[in-house]
Parts: structure tokens; sequence; C-alpha cells
């Protein structure tokens, strides 16, 4: 299709049966343009054509935002974001085995040698790998004491390393919290907590189940501010 030529980024077509309009959805680095099943390609290219500019605009903010928030990382000065507050970490090389330890200053991770100029990458991707693996049993225990505290009770309680989402509940109560979280304020982890704990008792967005969220943890407003704010820079490596 020719609209694939007209941004910076790839151009994704998907048509879906359920879908009753020609939508568009515009990320940092690529726009998926959706449409009911059985609408011409012709058309779908029409309607990106007649939203070209709104999508240029909307490409820019995001790359303009991806852009600051990578120059608010500061691994290469020698800090992990921990709890909401850049934290010194020591990064040493090792023959041994790969660990990760909390010091009297910070943290201290000690990663293999790369064996590649790349190192810069490797150590980012390697701390990232021992943070996650540390965080697991720190998340999990803070979100079972907040859980036993407010009444609420759950199956198994997994740390994931997911891609965008905070957290998820399945109806067999089940429990999914991204390890990123320990990147964020405590008041922040425990909205997401709450926020997980309600889905026990309703498994939707309904206003009964806001109403509950309210409830059991008043400071959300605080905690989504944070998260809209500072969300991104969580997803950054390391």
């Amino acid at each position: 299709m020719a609209a694939q030529n007209l941004f910076d980024c790839p151009v994704r077509f998907v048509k879906r049966r359920r879908q009753r309009y020609i939508r568009i959805r515009v990320k940092a680095d690529e726009v998926i343009v959706s449409a009911p099943y059985g609408t011409p390609g012709t058309e779908m290219e029409r309607f990106v054509e007649e939203k070209r500019d709104w999508i240029s605009a909307n490409l820019k903010k995001l790359n303009e935002k991806k852009t600051r928030i990578i120059r608010q990382n500061r691994f290469d000065e020698g800090f992990l974001l921990y709890e909401g507050e850049w934290t010194p970490v020591e990064i040493i090389t090792t023959k041994g085995r790969p660990s990760f330890e909390e010091t009297g200053f910070g943290f201290r991770a000690a990663v293999n040698e790369s064996g590649t100029e790349d190192s810069r990458d490797y150590q980012a991707d390697e701390v990232a790998r021992l943070y996650y693996r540390w965080s697991k049993k720190r998340l999990e225990g803070r979100f079972r004491a907040l859980a036993a505290e407010k009444g609420f009770k759950h199956e198994n309680v997994v740390i994931r390393n997911q891609k965008s989402k905070w957290g998820s509940c399945s109806g067999k109560k089940n429990i999914n919290l991204n390890w990123r979280l320990i990147k964020c304020p405590k008041f922040v982890q425990d909205y997401i907590f709450v926020h997980e704990m309600c889905h026990l008792k309703h498994l939707n967005h309904s206003a009964e189940y806001w109403a509950l969220v309210d409830r059991n943890y008043p400071e959300r407003m605080r905690a989504e501010r944070w998260l809209k704010e500072n969300g991104a820079l969580a997803f950054q490596k390391p």
C-alpha cells in the first residue's frame, strides 16, 4: 500500500470482523490502521491520507516524549530507578556467577564480561535481568502482606516481565505483576496491588469496581498522576 511510505515508521493495516469503523492508533514506532472486515484497502489508504497531518503531529509528540524519557534515564551515570528514586549502582565484572545485591550505598551488580565492544547495552540487559530476579521476592511479599491486611483471598502471585501492563488478574484468582513496579514508589506499588486485588471481586472496571478501589486505596489519583508522568521511564532499561 502507498500509505506505507508516508511516515518514518511502518503503517500496519488490520481488518477485524467486529469493528464498525476505521480507526487509527499512533505509536512511537508504528501506525496501526484497523477497519471492519471487507473494507477495501484503497478506502483504508484514503482514510490515512485524510488524517496524514494528524498522524504526523502525533508521531512528533510521541518521539519528542520518547527522547525526553531516554534523557532522564541515569543508568549511564551509575544509578538505577528504585522505588521512585535514582539509587547508586556499582557494576563489577566477575568470572563467576552473576549476582545482584543491596548494599549500604545502593546496589552492586556483578556481571560477566560481554566479550563485545557494545558493553553498555550488554550491561544494561544483564543488570535488568538481575534486577528483575531480585525484585520478585520483594514484590510478591509486599503484595501478599497487603492482600492479607485488606482481606483479599487470591491464588498464585507471579512476577512477570510484561511489556506494557502493570498487572492483571485472572478468573481463577491468579495475580500477575510487572517486575518494573520495583522502580515505582511504594504508594504506586500499593495502588497497582489494590487495583488487581479488587479484580478478585469485580473482573471489570464498573462503577462498583472503582468504588471498591477507592475504599481500599484513597490515594488513587496521586498514584495515577505518578504513573502518567513517570510510568514510561520505568520501562527504560535497566
